[in-house]
């Protein structure tokens, strides 16, 4: 397997150059063997359409990073439109066990907000780009994304308001209405919602393509999770903990709210169910939640299979910092990135301009 591809992006400008950049330094966009067949273009359009009535820039991201790779935009657009999380046959036992992904916000006795993140999946997806953006239209942010366009699986922005996404397996309608894309929720959140409560309107009023858990911290120390299936939304709120914190949440791959649970079925859900309560019995009473993330026992830090910890971040939102380590902790640094819409101390941050002129040559 080719070497993963762990660019960073500083880019300013309208969202068209963002995509152009992106998609013209970024391998060719393709729909992965073991995803189903790209709907058709008109159930993608009719995503597209609820895009725009959230964030129509998103839009144009996605048209100039199809023309960054030289791909007819409504062909990339059924790519990132993907009707269902099912999976082709071989590929349904060995990818997806049941997910692996492990999140935390706190609220902690120096009323300090702070968040740690493992993300994990099969080592195939390899596109794991940091993204920094300051968009003409729309908040900062700073955030992780895979292989799909546009989207983030994790991320904060410039208000200090932290998301991340977590699969949850479950069941399907078998009449899916068109819908937002998973990785394009955590993206809408970042760019147009500076709270927790905007972030959890936005997400329990849109229409869901996929079942995720997205969890949801703001610098005021707001937290909650948000259980999405194409046809139910549930909150889950925070606890407060023990340890000295003043409320704590976390976040796995399994739906909890007891209107939600039915759609599992039996979906093998153990690992999930055990990184969950270890989060909930640890993580309240460390002073280093660094070390929380670096943890093989309890599986939040994975080393084979879907369970690979392709990377991992810590954040004080209080104090707006935040730094990411490229795979997994126990391996690889935390390296500190600036503050969504702060300056660099270079002129990266006029590179999308100047690249974009020279690529249109």
């Amino acid at each position: 397997m080719s070497t993963a591809d762990y660019q960073t992006f500083d880019l300013a400008g309208p969202h068209y150059n963002l995509g152009f950049v992106q998609g013209a330094r970024t391998e060719r966009f393709v729909v992965p063997a073991w995803w189903p067949a790209p709907p058709e273009l008109s159930f993608a359009e009719a995503c597209a359409q609820q895009m725009a009535e959230i964030h129509p820039p998103i839009l144009e991201e996605l048209r100039g990073y199809a023309d960054g790779q030289r791909l007819p935009y409504e062909e990339l657009l059924r790519g990132v439109c993907r009707r269902s999380m099912r999976l082709r046959a071989p590929y349904s036992a060995s990818l997806y066990p049941e997910g692996g992904c492990s999140s935390f916000a706190l609220v902690d006795e120096d009323g300090h907000i702070r968040v740690g993140r493992n993300y994990d999946f099969h080592p195939v997806q390899r596109v794991r780009q940091r993204v920094r953006l300051k968009p003409q239209q729309g908040r900062p942010s700073l955030g992780m994304r895979g292989s799909v366009p546009g989207g983030r699986y994790d991320g904060a922005n410039d208000a200090g308001l932290f998301v991340s996404l977590h699969v949850a397996l479950s069941d399907e309608p078998d009449d899916l209405a068109p819908g937002l894309p998973f990785h394009l929720l955590p993206r809408l959140v970042l760019e147009t919602c500076a709270t927790t409560r905007e972030a959890v309107d936005l997400l329990t009023r849109v229409r869901h393509l996929h079942s995720f858990n997205y969890l949801l911290a703001d610098a005021d120390g707001d937290l909650a999770v948000v259980e999405a299936h194409a046809i139910r939304r549930r909150v889950i709120e925070p606890e407060r903990a023990p340890g000295g914190v003043e409320a704590f949440i976390a976040c796995t791959n399994h739906f909890r709210h007891p209107e939600m649970t039915s759609l599992q079925r039996n979906r093998k859900l153990v690992l999930s169910r055990n990184r969950l309560a270890f989060l909930y019995a640890h993580a309240p009473h460390l002073t280093d939640h660094c070390s929380l993330l670096t943890d093989h026992p309890s599986s939040l830090c994975g080393h084979s299979g879907g369970h690979t910890t392709l990377w991992s971040l810590t954040a004080d939102l209080t104090a707006r910092s935040i730094a990411y380590a490229r795979g997994a902790p126990c391996e690889t640094e935390y390296e500190p990135v600036p503050w969504p819409g702060q300056p660099l101390a270079d002129s990266r941050e006029r590179m999308t301009e100047s690249v974009f002129l020279i690529a249109v040559k």
